[in-house]
């Protein structure tokens, strides 16, 4: 089965305003599905950011939008010390949207990755992302994308959402992982389920950050759905208990009022 990852520019605002309708009246709930106004989508297709389409057989399934917030009132990275002297160097992994009946191909992955290496040019050097501990293939499919949860943080209305980082053009080190053997007296790492909200937040506070995600049992296709960015459309995955790996290490920055 082929699938085409295309480029989008500011004549395709029609286009990904009607697959963004169709994703979302395709949900059985489609008020999950928080969609991106006109004049959003507009600057991400112009100079504000990136847009994508996933083609199969002529036929669009599947976009991706990477937001460039600049100064604007939303950039993740004021959630962060992160000077503001670096907001232009900063990308949102913003919206992502699979029509149902394409889910399971790995599209937001085939997607993510066409978009790392055309941020070659955009002067970027900080990525940033958000997504539900509710959804553990959305934070999986951005872990492999080289992002980690770095915190946990409220964000549209109340709702609480991972903060997750990388770096560019490369991202973070992988942490070792911990040798077999009698554990040392100041733990290395620890594993944490995604449903322990509080413990994950006090996790997060005392300077841990998410290195891998494990599951405790059998796990559904990957790319069943994602949660990253603002918005995001997912069938419920099938999955066992999701743990994240925690590791300390040092950020390049500290995350301000963190949950």
């Amino acid at each position: 089965m082929t699938f085409d990852v295309q480029r989008l520019g500011p004549a395709d605002l029609g286009l990904i305003l009607g697959l963004q309708e169709r994703v979302r009246s395709a949900l059985p709930d489609p008020s999950v599905f928080q969609t991106s106004t006109p004049e959003f989508i507009a600057y991400c297709l112009a100079d504000g950011g990136r847009c994508y389409r996933v083609v199969h057989d002529g036929e669009p399934v599947a976009y991706r939008m990477v937001y460039f917030p600049r100064d604007r009132a939303f950039n993740l990275a004021k959630d962060t010390s992160l000077p503001p002297a670096e907001y232009d160097a900063v990308a949102h992994w913003d919206t992502v949207a699979v029509l149902p009946e394409w889910r399971g191909h790995g599209l937001a992955r085939l997607m993510n990755v066409r978009a790392l290496g055309d941020l070659t040019d955009a002067g970027i050097r900080h990525v940033f992302a958000t997504s539900s501990p509710a959804n553990p293939h959305g934070v999986r499919t951005l872990m492999a994308a080289g992002f980690h949860p770095v915190g946990l943080v409220e964000k549209f209305g109340g709702k609480l959402r991972f903060l997750l980082y990388r770096t560019y053009p490369q991202p973070w080190a992988a942490p070792p992982v911990m040798p077999p053997g009698p554990a040392p007296a100041e733990p290395e790492e620890r594993m944490v389920a995604l449903s322990a909200v509080e413990e994950l937040a006090r996790a997060f506070r005392d300077g841990w950050s998410g290195a891998a995600l494990r599951f405790d049992g059998p796990d559904g296709p990957d790319g069943a759905g994602s949660m990253d960015g603002r918005h995001a459309a997912s069938a419920a995955p099938r999955h066992g208990v999701a743990r994240l790996r925690m590791v300390r290490r040092p950020l390049p920055f500290r995350v301000l009022a963190p949950r």
